[in-house]
């Protein structure tokens, strides 16, 4: 029993390390609530050329209770360094 709740804790800390050393060189810039919001987003991104790359954070149970309605969360990461642009481009109105 110890020995696989030390297995459990110790790929727990495995992974968290991984994905924070992998998201170094990233800033989180938005956080979209629905398929809709996120491709609007993404299109503004892409219309300037701004490289980025998108996770949607783990949910558990879907807790949708309108089938119809999409309420998953897409956080949206630049490079460090494009923040200003990357904010920029996602304030037009186009």
């Amino acid at each position: 029993m110890i020995i696989t709740f030390a297995v459990l804790i110790s790929v727990f800390i495995f992974f968290t390390t991984v994905r924070t050393l992998r998201n170094r060189s990233w800033s989180l810039i938005w956080s979209s609530f629905g398929y809709e919001d996120y491709f609007k987003m993404m299109a503004k991104l892409k219309n300037k050329g701004i490289s980025c790359k998108v996770e949607t954070p783990y949910r558990g149970i879907s807790t949708r209770s309108d089938r119809y309605k999409d309420n998953t969360q897409y956080d949206i990461y630049v490079k460090k360094g494009m923040e200003q642009e990357a904010i920029a481009a996602l304030q037009q109105n186009h």
